[in-house]
């Protein structure tokens, strides 16, 4: 089993469910609000330890109540992390509306916004003894820059998920070796909406021209489609009853690089993640709804 390194954003997840989104300046009555740990880096972290990878996590916390909660998280599950601490700014937070099982998301970045390129320069050892990187772009854009680098120097892959959607330099994209997009984000990224077939293999096809050496689009309960220039591979969803779509994404991307990282085939990775991801949006939450690696058959 190689060795998977996330690098990435950790948040206190504050949810409420609501009947519908409210309006502007309109007050709606929602029901069962919790909080709990999130954020892109750490529920990819939880998804690839809870499936039985090597992982371990960088990120940034504050020294508050939900920088306990989230450290306690990686503790809960032994997950091996190097967390920057900030006496002066607050862990990052997500408010998250869940509105018949799909959700609105805005997200304050808090301690997220320290995780520096000079940071990212005192784990370049870690990065350089991945098999795997993987990212998002809940961090700074230069630190994002910076880990690419890195990767470029050594012989970790890397992956990457592109959300929430920011503007990156092209040349970026010639460093990425997985690119996993939603159809949204693919759309930011081309051009293109990846609205039926033909759009998403034209959006894939968009993506290579970037430089990207491989790319995988969420397509929801489309499923995903996968592209290396070479091969086209189209995965249908696990039909399901959507109950919380929050770590959707996560845990794909986390269970993708838990098989890539034991050497299988890039399809097989593919439906092993579906199934995952099938399981989490049945279930509140977000890095909660993950499943263990027993729960897959």
């Amino acid at each position: 089993m190689g060795k998977i390194l996330v690098i990435g954003s950790a948040n206190a997840d504050m949810v409420v469910r609501s009947p519908k989104m409210p309006a502007l300046g309109e007050t709606v009555i929602g029901s069962g609000s919790s909080v709990g740990a999130g954020g892109k880096g750490l529920n990819q972290a939880v998804a690839v330890k809870k499936l039985g990878g090597d992982v371990r996590f960088v990120g940034a916390l504050g020294k508050d109540a939900n920088g306990t909660m989230l450290q306690k998280t990686l503790d809960k599950y032994d997950i091996p992390a190097t967390c920057l601490e900030t006496e002066d700014c607050a862990t990052g937070c997500a408010m998250i509306v869940v509105v018949d099982g799909d959700n609105f998301i805005v997200v304050d970045e808090g301690a997220n916004a320290r995780l520096t390129p000079d940071v990212i320069d005192g784990v370049a050892g870690y990065i350089k003894s991945s098999d795997i990187v993987l990212i998002q772009y809940e961090i700074p854009i230069a630190s994002v820059m910076r880990i690419a680098e890195i990767c470029a120097e050594s012989r970790a892959i890397l992956v990457v998920n592109p959300a929430p959607f920011k503007e990156l330099p092209t040349e970026f994209y010639k460093n990425c070796d997985l690119i996993v997009p939603n159809e949204h984000e693919a759309h930011a990224l081309t051009g293109i909406y990846p609205s039926d077939a033909e759009s998403a293999k034209a959006a894939l096809g968009a993506l290579l021209g970037m430089g990207v050496r491989r790319a995988i689009i969420t397509l929801g309960e489309r499923g995903s489609m996968y592209g290396d220039g070479k091969t086209l591979f189209e995965c249908p969803a696990i039909k399901t009853r959507a109950v919380d779509t929050t770590s959707a994404g996560d845990s794909f991307i986390g269970a993708l690089c838990v098989r890539l990282a034991a050497g299988e085939r890039v399809e097989d990775a593919i439906r092993y993640a579906t199934k995952v991801s099938a399981i989490t949006v049945s279930r509140a939450g977000a890095s909660a709804s993950i499943p263990f690696a027993n729960e897959i058959i």
